[in-house]
């Protein structure tokens, strides 16, 4: 009880940002300080019925959060979210196709309505509130959305493996691929927030039809690559539990079940990771070549996963790349987990209202 009571009275001396992650099956809610540290975290499932619920959700987390005593006196300066989508970053829609009814969803509309609906302006701690009809300002912080990729890199270099360095790529690995870029310390965005889409990198002398859809480099380094690489490598002669598995329950074949397997030493699960960060380093060596990073940081479900065969992505990569970038550039796996987006959306909003931080 006293360590809790001393880490509530530091909170009192600092503001805080709202931080909520957004995935296809779960919501993560935080209040994060300009320290970089998680005062307090909520979860719910990703409700599945619709886009709206999804919303409710969203500010019921947001609400909870606010009302915590975890956060003291402390004042909400921001919301900041992040998605795994395409973000609009000046109307404020989503489309996240994994997510029932997210097609151009005015999100950021839709949580100022809820949260003022909700009658309570989550700026002020309780302590402080002041009855709502004496304000004519809106009732809640600034709202900023991201697209995931942007809130990881800058996530590491705020706090990450990449702290303090002005340029960063972070290369997001899991069913897709997609890459965050600062450069100059600042978010890499392109003129439709579309910077970063590497899964479309052109690394194939030949076109196939899965390309349209994914791209290239997607489709043959994110995650059901392993996959579709383990059928196809399979020769029918090697007796190994992948191989086994492989030809009698394919519906039991995953990323995750691949991936133990090489680390066991199975022959076949090993060609097929070493494919597989073969082409991840080969589209990392194309972002060394063009941007001429400090740091590359591999994270990502399937990229903390593929840690323990770092050093192969690691050789490719320095094989394609300029050699003197390959030379100023560190590869690193990242040490955020599973807190990356928080702390990232926190720190893009954080920068929205005061550049100068």
């Amino acid at each position: 009880m006293r360590e809790k009571e001393t880490h509530t009275r530091k909170a009192q001396l600092h503001s805080v940002v709202a931080a909520v992650e957004i995935t296809s099956t779960q919501l993560t809610a935080a209040l994060v300080d300009d320290r970089a540290r998680l005062l307090i975290r909520g979860q719910r499932e990703t409700p599945q019925t619709s886009a709206r619920a999804v919303v409710s959700s969203i500010t019921k987390l947001i609400l909870e959060a606010a009302a915590s005593a975890e956060r003291g006196a402390s004042e909400i300066r921001a919301i900041g979210l992040s998605v795994n989508g395409i973000v609009e970053p000046q109307t404020g829609r989503v489309s996240a196709p994994e997510i029932k009814g997210w097609e151009r969803l005015a999100l950021r509309s839709m949580l100022e309505h809820e949260l003022g609906a909700a009658g309570l302006d989550i700026r002020i701690p309780a302590v402080r509130r002041t009855a709502r009809a004496e304000k004519s300002d809106s009732a809640h912080p600034a709202i900023v959305i991201n697209s995931d990729h942007f809130t990881h890199v800058a996530a590491e270099a705020w706090c990450g493996v990449a702290a303090g360095k002005q340029h960063v790529v972070f290369v997001k690995l899991d069913a897709g691929l997609s890459v965050g870029i600062i450069a100059g310390g600042r978010v890499l965005r392109g003129a439709g927030s579309l910077a970063g889409a590497a899964g479309w990198f052109a690394l194939s002398e030949e076109f196939r039809d899965e390309y349209v859809n994914r791209g290239c480099l997607e489709t043959e380094a994110a995650g059901q690559a392993l996959v579709r690489r383990t059928i196809e490598e399979w020769s029918g002669g090697a007796d190994s539990l992948l191989s086994r598995l492989t030809v009698a329950e394919t519906a039991e074949l995953t990323p995750a079940v691949i991936i133990r397997a090489a680390r066991g030493g199975d022959a076949l699960a090993l060609k097929v990771i070493s494919d597989v960060c073969g082409w991840i380093g080969r589209g990392v060596a194309e972002l060394i070549s063009m941007l001429n990073p400090e740091v590359v940081v591999i994270g990502g479900e399937l990229g903390l996963a593929l840690r323990p065969f770092l050093n192969i992505i690691r050789r490719e990569a320095r094989l394609w790349a300029h050699p003197i970038a390959a030379r100023q550039c560190r590869i690193l796996s990242s040490a955020l987990r599973q807190t990356a987006g928080l702390l990232g959306a926190a720190r893009l909003a954080w920068l929205e209202v005061n550049p100068a931080s």
